[in-house]
């Protein structure tokens, strides 16, 4: 035997299971160690016995021993034998005396298929010793033959998977394996140590490439986790760390613990080096306790992810979490986690143990689940898969800076080629969907279409929104710009109401049928968030019969299936966890629309690069050959369309075909299928060169096409790629890398050549669609022609035939179809010429591609000698605005195309270089095509730029060069960024690095941005900084405004030549942006740096950058060659302003999108006008509007007194800082002059810093709180502020209640204001501006609403109408008028309101119509009320306001108007009812119901209904009514939602008829209907009320049924009244448990019997605060019960600790209920309680253990207090097995018959959240009812879906319905529910247990049982 085998063993049983203890000087690490011989028939006899003395000597060297190395030993050959498993033995000496004993196992034969099976049946459970589940590690051996390495690595896979380390050994390196005349053995392939050693070293670098980040770990310690548990927690942590790239400037770490509280370890900024973490890691404590999950999310947002504990947000540093819990807690996670997403956090949740949903990590973590969501069965499944969670982290890092930002941009790109589509949005508003969550609807609606073209000839998009029925908010067609439809999406309220999702889809067959247009595709995005109430799957289908194509978005609760149901397929589905993960989505709901068309018309090459090594899993290549397949059938496939080849590789390269092979997709598929795994090594390197050459056209390659390489590879390569991907990217072939997890990002990179191509993706199945539109959007660098005026001068000669024109015409037709034609769009007009010209058509005349491609092909030749330089001077004129172009100031872009099959006439000849020069000094672009006997030397000499002459030979050939032509129109065409103001300055690198076309290169990329600008004094300035080893200025933003003498200017610099010192540069080009410079950065013009390097800085960058940005710099990092370079993010701050290419050549790619970045930032900043005219501004208006605002209405709550108003004045700096400060003060002239005066110094913005600085600075105050912001319009993108908006102000304000944004006279866009908004209320979203005459009026009423929501308790507030205005005073006397412009910006906070002492309604006062509100009773809510204004006029040219115009001396002020008349006085009205109230009429429509009767009936209903008032809104105030029928079966008439007007409503119920039916009456059916289905739907609020009126017209016999309903009623809070035409003695009997008198039952047997005024004034006008003198009912005191009452909570290990804690509070709340006997030894009355607990660890049946733990019994205590304290501190979970059985009995015999004075009346209450053990559930059925035989009633509660209705059923008394309750969730409020229907379970005799109990008598002759009366 070789030396080495035993210590290969040792090596890896032992160092790397436990090589991180070692590591971290943790205690030493032990294993179980299981060694399996398989297949030792095949081994020769010596073999065997050296096999045996490997595992002897590997034991010999083991510490062997109880809580130490467990050995395990078995052999398998077909089936297992067990040798010993891992508790058999306890010494070392037993051990090996056994394995000297075994002989080979021969059984079976060579068939391993079920090794994984036998080890967990055998090894891997408890019974055998294993210690798996306590995190201790868990070794296998294989000793196999080669023959099975295939199972042998099935095997290993799955326990990989499980945390287990497995080793295999090949049984052909012993002596003697080989048989005589055998061959050599073969490798096998198995791991070596070596390989093995790299891979472990090569994980610990994972995350090299990954340098900016915050992480902060979010660890549970709770005792549930266990010490032993909580060290491998430990070190996971440890292995994470040391693979990041830790420093303040890099990677940074926090930490903290959470238990019963979160404990803050450490901050992201108090450790510096990977060190100082590591070894606080080491010594990390564990603590224990409960775990509150949603505590310690809530700490990390508000406490960690802050700039004060070192958050790098603001510096572009992505914001991480990873939750490590054991997914359980005792609080609600889900808001908590959901506000965590909102702040910007991307979440990670890794669930241990105990996490019984997956579902529930999901509610966690970032959307999608499958990349964020990490499940683990053991804590040693950490070890495991901590590579995994390491590369994840690092993905997301270099993904978000460096591939979402291009994806985004490539997005945008190929949606152009969506240029028309019917988009319909069908959104769920019903009432289970919140506010907030409605808002995140609307907004991901306008972010979709701000990604499309809209307009009335492109892209439409109409909303319809759905719940119980559906409306229509706008059409398609209504409108077609995305403002107004933004506006239109804004305006959208919320319905309510059920989901009728398959109504709605039926609703949407014929609104898609009215705006049909031909060829154009009609789209349905369905977003819902719950199951439909009907049928949804035939509406749908014949929606998609009609070619409507439907995407289901699936939000929180929606149903998979309901959603495939919907789109027909499983490929348009999208679920996510949360509404703020739509916007997560929205990229891809986009990119299936566009890609409807993206991929049309595709021509390329595609090759598959398949990595086949044998580290990949067969199914996982399975999978690759799916994804292969999946891309095929996303193109048209063809010799002349997209041409596949496929080629894979291990240690050596195999086509599987090249790529002229197969020209039909079915074809391929059955190429790819057949492809069979290689099984060897990765030798990547080796493959990409043999790829290489499969692009040729002897391979069947076309270079002239575009050439796409797909690498799909798992793993790192053995060799070097940078080079052969090279040279495969120098051939002009893109290529595309797919790591399915395990491969190397670096080598990845280096094979595609930026990170942007590069595929993270462990789920090909969600990759095919991305990498398509990838590809098809690659096709051209340029897609469409976007804004530009067109004109085509086409002469042809007369002789051409009809055929001929017809080729000219559809080249022309082939540039209307590339471009985006619109007024705004591209504009296009035609003339012909010979000797005259004649205009075909206008740049004005036709706006729709149609009507242009029709004028073109009613294009007729003039006959003539073509004078073409005449023709261009008269296409020239044509441009003019007269003509219909675009005046010069908007900069669109000019293009003459020339078409002529002649050269230009001799008398015309020489005057062409002049008409060019006439062109080109206006500004248009001449694109000249020449075909024929045109003479191509003609244009040649006098075009100049042969690249924009395309000439054929003949009129057949001009299909040729249209893609040619449309891609050089497309190229001219890009928009410039008109009416732009901007300082631009460029900082070059001039370093030696950078050749000199390279620097050449990088000046024509300057000059070309320049171009797209309006350079002008006025317009846009430039300035060049060009840096190496020292700065140096090349001209400043004052030297040049026009665009030639800048370019000229650019031509002239000279490189510097020297080192890269970036830093250095940036400090030097600050002084650029000063205004001595000729910055404008007062005046609010936008400031931008475009900063171009091509390699590390030699000095640090990031406070130079922080610097700059700080003063307002926009920062855009351009990186040549620098692959995922983290110093450009720290340059930029952001990733969407970070650009990298591959090389200098490739700088015109990335030239758009850095231009539209400037543009839109530009766009944020606006022009200022002077000071003076500020502060006169503001003195015109403010303190009038603040006069007004000091006096608000009281609150209705409040007992009268006025609120107290004070106001604070701030001014901030444009860096934050405070420039002046007031205190909190009663409204001052004098503090309002010193805040003017401050204020004209600074400008401020409003953008996210500005909100950040404001929450970290200004604000201590610890009130409720409303911030209410004056602004002239957004300084910032709307994510952003909408983020900080919503999140930051919540982090830094705690208790914000609303955010209100008041726009200025001159706000362009109120919408935008709007959307950033959050608080005010429903139906409360006017849009607000100082322009409003009655702005002051509607800001009072909006706070009034905030208050009496926040301080009132109510959810919102109905106002009356407003007053009617005062008479016009008279008019001043006039003076001139002067439009002048506000400059600067300044803060305004303040006002603070007092409310104390508050009552629930109020009187309306003045103007106000207002409705009583009852006395009640007070209570302190003493809300301290902050209103808080920041008044933002930033920049914003006021051109509307007009006070003095200098004609003369300015004329005195006018004399006031008098005052206005007061306003209307509310008015005192009796409404009902008093508080908001849902009522039920149920109709008896049972067989024996006459018309009379029923006629009777509906009198009755419109009688009451005479007397209540129906609510006419959503407002929770008056009346809502629903009609059912009832027989057998209950059916609706009217719905809550049908009806808002009385009138409408009493017509409906007249015009009921009598449905007559063979159904007997069943009451108590019908009332569990009304209270489960009607009732679901109701108005939310603490005051809504519920009340039900069931007729009958004779008694129901169904008692029990009526009883459970009178149950459910009580719990539900259900006011019922039943009015029976004859005795109903059931619902009598029934309705006597009430003791609250709410239950009502009136006998009217006739008509003079009745007497309405009592259900009027006692029930549906009942008024809880001022109740009627003969309502009045005295509620008695609790009444001393003679029983004995036991709880046996479930306490077993399968129960959550959500649900065992709810079982305790339940327990807890239930003693509210009893009066308890202050005597329970010698009393023999009263109520005694008694709680036990099952069942304790380790007890099976069988044994002396006691099955319980008694908490206490019927004697111990002798108040409810001492129980409830013993509940709460001494009651902890047992984690045993659940054996309900057992303790039942136990407790009858032990709690109940061994307490003295027993009571008449026992019960026996189980609350249960588990199924009970095997065992335990044989034993069930003759237990519970032994107990109930002996006069026992047994109630029964179950919590969670893990209990079973059979143990239900037999636990509890009969009827069951009445004994037991089943809740699917443990919320508060179902447990609420059940403790009132607890409180009311009735005790009804079952006539059934007489007969079981005689029964259970004969059965057992030893017991003779009696019936007790109960």
């Amino acid at each position: 035997m070789a030396d080495w085998k035993p210590l290969l063993i040792l090596l890896f049983a032992i160092t790397c299971c436990s090589i991180d203890a070692q590591q971290t000087a943790f205690p030493e690490q032990y294993a179980d160690v299981i060694f399996l011989i398989v297949s030792p028939e095949t081994m020769t006899t010596s073999a065997f016995e050296e096999v045996k003395n490997l595992i002897s000597e590997t034991v010999r060297q083991l510490d062997v021993g109880l809580n130490k190395y467990s050995i395990g030993l078995a052999q398998f050959s077909g089936v297992g034998q067990v040798e010993f498993v891992l508790n058999t033995y306890e010494k070392k000496e037993e051990i090996l005396g056994h394995i000297q004993r075994i002989t080979a196992f021969a059984e079976g034969s060579l068939q391993t298929g079920s090794i994984l099976e036998f080890l967990l049946e055998t090894f891997f459970v408890d019974e055998a010793g294993s210690r798996l589940s306590e995190g201790t590690p868990q070794v296998v051996v294989f000793i196999a033959p080669s023959g099975a390495r295939d199972d042998i690595m099935e095997a290993t896979w799955e326990l990989e998977e499980m945390g287990v380390k497995v080793f295999p050994i090949a049984t052909e390196s012993f002596r003697g394996e080989v048989q005589l005349g055998a061959a050599p053995p073969v490798p096998t392939n198995y791991p070596t140590v070596s390989s093995l050693l790299i891979l472990y070293l090569t994980l610990l670098l994972v995350c090299s490439s990954a340098t900016i980040a915050d992480i902060v770990f979010l660890v549970d310690e709770s005792s549930k986790i266990g010490s032993k548990n909580f060290q491998l927690i430990r070190t996971f942590l440890l292995k994470v760390v040391k693979a990041l790239d830790i420093g303040s400037s890099n990677v940074r770490v926090g930490l903290v613990t959470y238990s019963n509280e979160p404990r803050l370890e450490f901050t992201l900024d108090t450790f510096k080096n990977k060190l100082e973490i590591l070894n606080y890691l080491k010594n990390l404590p564990y603590r224990g306790g409960q775990p509150y999950t949603g505590k310690a999310i809530e700490f990390l947002r508000k406490m960690v992810f802050t700039k004060g504990a070192g958050s790098r947000e603001k510096q572009g540093a992505q914001q991480i979490a990873v939750v490590i819990t054991d997914g359980q807690s005792l609080d609600n996670y889900i808001e908590p986690a959901s506000k965590l997403r909102r702040r910007g956090v991307t979440v990670y949740a890794v669930g241990i143990q105990n996490t019984t949903e997956s579902g529930k990590l999901d509610k966690i973590a970032t959307y999608p689940p499958n990349k964020h969501v990490f499940n683990l069965k053991f804590f040693l499944q950490l070890s495991n898969i901590g590579w995994k969670i390491k590369k994840r982290l690092c993905n997301e890092i270099v993904t978000k800076t460096f591939v979402v930002p291009s994806q985004i941009q490539n997005l945008k790109e190929g949606c152009k080629e969506t240029e028309e589509a019917d988009i319909y949005f069908l959104v769920d508003g019903s009432g289970s969907i919140n506010v907030s969550d409605f808002k995140d609807m609307k907004t991901f609606m306008n972010e979709t279409i701000r990604m499309f073209q809209v307009g009335a000839n492109m892209v439409r998009f109409g909303v319809v929104q759905y719940a119980e029925t559906t409306r229509t908010e706008f059409v398609i067609g209504q409108h077609n710009s995305i403002k107004a439809l933004s506006e239109a999406i804004w305006n959208i309220w919320q319905i309510g109401g059920g989901t009728q999702t398959g109504n709605a889809l039926r609703f949407m067959k014929s609104l898609f049928k009215k705006t049909v247009r031909n060829n154009v595709p009609q789209i349905l995005v369905v977003i819902t968030d719950g199951e439909s109430q009907d049928k949804v799957a035939q509406s749908a289908k014949e929606l998609r019969e009609q070619n409507i194509v439907i995407l289901a978005i699936g939000v929180k609760n929606a149903v998979q299936r309901e959603l495939e149901e919907i789109a027909g397929t499983k490929d348009k589905v999208f679920l996510v966890n949360d509404y703020n993960s739509l916007m997560l989505i929205k990229h891809d709901i986009v990119q299936d629309i566009c890609s409807m068309n993206v991929c049309k018309n595709l021509r390329a090459d595609i090759v598959f690069l398949v990595d086949s090594s044998g580290s990949i899993h067969p199914a996982e290549f399975q999978r690759v050959k799916k994804f292969t397949q999946s891309v095929v059938s996303g193109v048209e496939v063809g010799l002349d369309a997209v041409r596949f080849g496929l080629l894979q590789f291990s240690s050596d390269v195999r086509e599987e075909f090249q790529l002229d092979r197969y020209s039909s997709t079915p074809a391929l598929h059955r190429a790819i299928q057949e492809m069979q795994q290689m099984k060897g090594g990765t030798l990547t390197g080796k493959a990409l060169s043999f790829a290489a050459s499969y692009f040729d056209r002897d391979r069947g390659g076309r270079p002239e096409l575009k050439q796409y390489l797909i690498v799909i590879t798992d793993g790192e390569s053995q060799e070097p790629v940078k080079m052969p991907a090279k040279a495969i990217r120098d051939k002009g072939i893109i290529v595309y890398a797919i790591d399915m997890l395990r491969a190397n990002n670096s080598q990845l990179v280096e094979i595609a050549g930026t990170q942007d191509r590069v595929f993270l993706e462990n789920n090909l199945e969600f990759l095919n669609k991305k990498i398509l539109f990838e590809i098809c959007s690659q096709e051209n660098l340029c897609k469409r022609a976007e804004v530009a005026d067109i004109m085509f001068a086409v002469h042809v000669s007369s002789g051409i035939t009809a055929l001929q024109l017809k080729s000219v015409q559809r080249l022309l037709e082939a540039v209307v179809n590339g471009s985006i034609v619109g007024a705004d769009k591209v504009r296009f007009g035609a003339l012909v010429y010979s000797s005259k010209q004649k205009v075909h058509f206008s740049l004005s005349s036709y706006f729709s591609k149609a009507r242009i491609r029709g004028a073109i092909f009613n294009l007729k030749p003039l006959p003539g000698q073509p004078l073409t330089a005449r023709a261009l001077n008269f296409a020239r004129q044509r441009f003019g605005v007269s003509y219909g172009g675009r005046a010069s100031s908007h900069a669109v872009t000019r293009i003459l195309i020339l078409v002529t099959d002649e050269p230009t006439a001799p008398s015309d000849r020489a005057n062409l270089p002049a008409a060019l020069r006439a062109l080109k000094e206006d500004g248009i672009n001449l694109v000249a095509v020449g075909m024929s006997t045109a003479s191509k030397a003609e244009f040649q000499e006098v075009l100049g730029n042969k690249e924009q002459l395309l000439f054929v030979q003949s009129y057949d050939a001009l299909e040729s060069i249209q893609e040619n032509l449309m891609q050089i129109v497309c190229e001219k065409s890009k928009p410039v960024c008109s009416h732009q103001l901007a300082d631009l300055v460029f900082l070059i690198d001039g370093s030696e690095s950078i050749s000199e076309n390279n620097f050449s290169i990088m000046k024509n990329f300057m000059k070309e941005i320049v171009d797209s600008f309006i350079v002008s004094k006025d317009d846009v300035h430039v300035g060049v900084v060009q840096y190496s080893q020292d700065p140096q200025k090349e001209f400043s933003l004052k030297d040049f405004y026009t665009s030639t003498s800048i370019k000229d200017q650019i031509d002239s610099i000279v490189q510097l030549r020297s080192s890269t010192y970036t830093g250095k540069g940036l400090r030097f080009v600050r002084s650029l942006f000063e205004p001595a410079n000729g910055s404008r950065i007062r005046q609010g013009v936008s400031q931008n740096l475009i900063v171009i390097t091509d390699g590390y800085s030699a000095d640090e960058v990031d406070d130079a950058a922080m610097a700059l940005r700080r003063e307002g710099i926009l920062l855009f990092a351009v990186g040549v060659g620098t692959i995922n370079s983290f110093e450009l993010l720290r340059i930029a701050g952001d990733a969407k302003r970070v650009f990298t290419v591959e090389s200098f050549d490739a700088l015109k790619t990335i030239k758009r999108h850095i231009v539209e970045e400037v543009c839109e930032s530009g766009d944020r900043h606006t022009q200022p006008g002077s000071t003076l005219h500020l502060k006169q501004s503001l003195r015109t208006f403010l303190p009038r509007l603040l006069l007004q605002m000091t006096s608000l209405p009281n609150i209705s709550c409040t007992a009268g007194s006025p609120p107290n108003i004070r106001f604070r004045f701030q001014v901030l700096s444009q860096t934050n800082q405070i420039v002046f400060d007031s205190d909190f003060e009663d409204y001052s002239e004098e503090i309002t002059q010193k805040f003017l005066d401050a204020q004209t110094s600074v400008n401020t913005y409003l953008n996210a810093d500005m909100l950040q600085a404001f929450g970290e600075k200004f604000f201590t105050v610890t009130s409720d709180k409303i911030l209410l912001i004056f602004s002239d319009g957004l300084d910032d993108s709307l994510d952003n502020l909408r983020k900080h908006s919503i999140i930051e102000i919540y982090v830094y304000f705690e208790g914000l209640d609303a955010l209100l944004i008041v726009g200025v006279s001159n706000t362009q866009n109120l919408t935008e204001l709007r959307e950033i908004e959050f608080g005010r209320g429903v139906g409360y979203n006017e849009p607000l501006s100082v322009g409003f005459a009655n702005i002051a009026s509607i800001l009072k009423r909006n706070l009034d609403i905030i208050a009496e929501r926040k301080c009132c308790n109510v959810c919102c507030k109905c106002l009356g109408e407003i007053g009617n205005h005062g008479d016009r005073g008279y008019p001043g006397m006039k003076v001139g008028e002067l439009r002048y412009k506000l400059l600067y910006c300044f803060i305004f906070l303040g006002i603070f309101l007092f409310l104390k002492s508050f009552h629930i309604f109020w009187q309306g006062e003045s103007g106000f119509i207002g409705y009583p509100g009852a006395q009640v009773q007070e209570w302190a809510c003493d809300c301290f009320y902050g209103f808080f204004f920041l008044f933002f006029f930033d920049h914003l040219s006021y051109k509307l306001l007009s006070f003095i115009n200098f004609q003369g001396e300015n004329g005195d002020p006018g004399v006031p108007g008098i005052k206005g008349s007061k306003g209307v006085r509310g008015r005192r009205v009796n409404t009902c009812p008093v508080y908001p109230t849902e009522v039920v009429f149920a109709l008896d429509m049972s067989e024996d119901v006459t018309p009379a009767a029923f006629e009777r009936m509906k009198n009755i209903v419109l009688s009451l209904l005479g007397n209540i008032k129906i609510s006419e809104s959503n407002c929770p105030t008056g009346a809502r009514v629903s009609v059912v029928s009832y027989n057998a079966n209950t059916r609706y008439l009217i719905r809550f939602s049908e009806f808002q007007k009385s009138h409408l409503l009493l017509q409906a119920v007249q015009r009921i008829p009598l449905e007559r039916s063979t159904g007997r009456r069943n009451i108590g059916a019908a009332m569990r209907f009304v209270a489960r289905n009607v009732f679901k739907r109701v108005r939310q609020g603490v005051l809504t009320r519920k009340v039900a009126v069931f007729f009958a017209n004779g008694p129901s016999q169904e008692g029990d049924v009526i009883n459970t309903a009178v149950l459910e009623f009580s719990a539900l809070d259900i006011t019922p009244v039943v009015i029976a035409f004859s005795e109903v003695p059931n619902v009598r009997r029934a309705f006597s448990i009430d003791d609250t008198g709410r239950f009502q039952l009136f006998v009217w047997e006739r008509q003079q019997s009745e007497n309405l005024e009592t259900i009027v004034y006692c029930t549906l006008c009942y008024d809880k605060c001022k109740p009627n003198a003969s309502c009045e009912v005295s509620i008695p005191p609790p009444v001393p019960v003679d029983v004995d009452i036991a709880y046996i909570m479930d306490s077993s290990s399968s129960v959550g600790r959500e649900e065992f804690q709810k079982a305790k509070d339940f327990v807890h709340n239930m003693l509210d209920q009893f009066v308890i006997t202050p005597q329970p030894r010698e009393s023999p009355g009263g109520t005694r309680v008694a709680l036990v607990q099952q069942a304790p660890r380790g007890f099976l049946p069988g044994r002396s253990q006691s099955p319980v733990a008694l908490e206490f019994d019927l004697v111990t205590y002798s108040n409810k207090d001492s129980m409830k304290k013993h509940i709460q501190e001494s009651v902890r979970q047992l984690e045993g097995p659940s054996a309900v059985a057992s303790a039942l009995q136990w407790t009858v015999e032990n709690v109940f018959f061994k307490a003295p004075m027993q009571r008449k009346h026992r019960v026996i209450f189980t609350i249960l959240g588990s199924q009970t053990s095997k065992w335990d559930r044989e034993r069930l059925r003759e237990i519970s009812l032994g107990a109930k035989c002996r006069g026992f009633t047994v109630f029964t509660l179950a919590l969670g879906s893990g209990v079973s209705d059979w143990e239900l059923t037999e636990l509890s008394s009969s009827p069951v319905e009445q004994h037991s309750l089943s809740l699917g969730r443990v919320s508060t409020s179902e447990l609420a529910y059940a403790q009132r229907f607890s409180r009311e379970m009735n005790n009804y005799p079952s006539p059934e247990l007489q007969e079981e109990c005689e029964n259970l008598d004969r059965g057992d002759a030893q017991q003779q049982t009696s019936i007790i009366e109960r």
